[in-house]
């Protein structure tokens, strides 16, 4: 059965990072899902040329998860971050994939039994070997003015993915790019461990996302 993880909106506004989630959700084990509140707030952000979320769902076959009801129970969460929770929730997500981890407040999260998580921290051990190579060679296809190479276009990942690079940096034998920003303070926040998405009763206990049994 895959894991249901939920798109916020700042990564739905980025092709690279959603991309790799949705080509390698499937092939490693979970499947990433978003809602119209989350949809409409990424087209708003996105450059005027790059492709919507929205064309890319209509594109392929995906449909939308229901809006979640009755936000306001979030009350620790701040703002539209509310909605976001609640869609998460009524998706019956186990993860929420966020650059703004710390928007999402613990007992919030743990009311739900859901952690959120740095789309790079979740890809760094979540995302499998065999998915990561079909990813790099879909966007070596692609692009082809100026063409690059799977290694070139591996090294170009830590840009935005320093550990998802690390994490399989022994796949091609070329140093990684220079990271564009500081890694965020916050990169987990929650209850639900991001390997064995067991429950813990302790959250101080989760390691970088990883319990007492997965470290």
């Amino acid at each position: 059965m895959l894991t249901v993880v939920f798109l916020d909106a700042n990564v739905l506004a980025k092709a690279v990072t959603r991309t790799i989630l949705m080509v390698g959700g499937m092939p490693s084990g979970f499947q990433p899902v978003w809602s119209v509140a989350a949809e409409l707030e990424a087209a708003a952000h996105m450059r005027p040329r790059a492709i919507s979320p929205t064309l890319l769902r209509e594109r392929l076959g995906l449909q939308l998860t229901p809006p979640g009801d009755r936000p306001e129970r979030f009350a620790a969460t701040r703002g539209s971050d509310r909605q976001i929770l609640a869609d998460a929730a009524a998706a019956h997500a186990s993860f929420l994939i966020t650059e703004d981890v710390d928007d999402y407040a613990p007992e919030d999260l743990a009311r739900v039994g859901m952690s959120a998580v740095n789309p790079d921290v979740f890809l760094a051990e979540r995302l499998t070997r065999a998915a990561y190579t079909t990813v790099i060679n879909l966007f070596v296809e692609r692009q082809v003015n100026p063409p690059t190479t799977p290694a070139n276009f591996h090294a170009a990942i830590a840009r935005q993915h320093p550990r998802l690079f690390a994490a399989q940096a022994d796949l091609y034998d070329i140093e990684p790019a220079h990271s564009a920003h500081p890694e965020p303070a916050v990169v987990f926040r929650g209850t639900r461990c991001l390997r064995c998405e067991k429950i813990v009763t302790d959250p101080a206990t989760l390691i970088e996302g990883l319990c007492s049994a997965c470290i």
